[in-house]
């Protein structure tokens, strides 16, 4: 049901983009029919229009291109940060069974809440842009210190306590990574250029007959610009509709054997 919601509601949030974009091409369109003269046909206006819609165009191609490809990029590093930050979880949840003794309860426990917080509230926060869960930093604190509590006496102690260590300060370095995107200001920058580009390439058509062809070919030109900004929309908080994305490795991890203590434990995730 919840899916179904973010589908509908992303797909009107889409398509009030390419309604929006249409718009603005069509009226900067009119606007400049409306304000400036066409020209005479001796005064080579037509070819300078074209010259310089040309030139616009280009250059607001050019920065749709960009900014979709950083976008998409951080988006995708987000994705990864989620299945290594998993893995480093996993990682901690098994080492510290292989290393045994008074250690094996408290980090799984603090491990199992720690994934708990990140599924239930923090993803939540980093949608509404929040920042990290001071609940889960509190959980992830706990197991650090229980690692850097351990007196190893053997030499595979040694190796899992050093590799428990490293495991754990990666968990804190991939959670930092998680949070980048929603700190980061540099969509923010672009829509000003982008919708100022729009409306510059659509005025400089001003020079030909608003026909049928001609508003079909100028309402496709919107249509696609629409879909771009979209997306770059979209990928802009990888955590929130409508390119949100569900923290499934985490809830993977629940499902299995991480999700034992915390069921097996319910009062502490609340008390602690």
């Amino acid at each position: 049901m919840e899916n179904t919601i973010d589908i509908a509601s992303s797909s009107i949030i889409g398509l009030a983009f390419v309604l929006a974009t249409i718009a603005i091409v069509l009226a900067s369109y009119f606007l400049a029919r409306r304000l400036l003269h066409p020209g005479n046909e001796g005064d080579r206006t037509l070819e300078v229009a074209g010259n310089v819609a040309v030139r616009v165009a280009t250059l607001h191609s050019l920065i749709l291109g960009l900014v979709y490809a950083q976008e998409l990029d951080d988006y995708k590093g987000v994705r990864s940060t989620l299945i290594e930050e998993t893995v480093a979880i996993s990682d901690v949840f098994n080492d510290a069974r292989r290393y045994g003794g008074a250690i094996v309860t408290p980090v799984q426990e603090g491990l199992s809440r720690y994934v708990s917080v990140v599924v239930n509230e923090e993803w939540e926060g980093l949608a509404d842009g929040k920042g990290l869960s001071p609940r889960a930093w509190q959980e992830w604190e706990r197991v650090y210190d229980h690692v850097l509590d351990l007196a190893p006496t053997t030499d595979r102690q040694r190796y899992l306590s050093t590799r428990l260590k490293d495991r754990v300060t990666a968990i804190a370095k991939y959670r930092q990574l998680r949070e980048a995107p929603t700190t980061s200001r540099f969509s923010g920058l672009f829509w000003a250029p982008a919708i100022i580009g729009l409306i510059i390439v659509s005025s400089a058509f001003y020079v030909y007959r608003p026909s049928r062809t001609h508003l079909v070919l100028l309402g496709l030109f919107g249509a696609y610009s629409g879909v771009i900004l979209f997306f770059i929309f979209a990928f802009g908080n990888p955590y929130a509709n409508p390119g949100k994305l569900e923290p499934r490795p985490f809830q993977h991890l629940l499902k299995g054997d991480l999700g034992i203590p915390v069921l097996t434990t319910p009062n502490r995730l609340f008390t602690q």
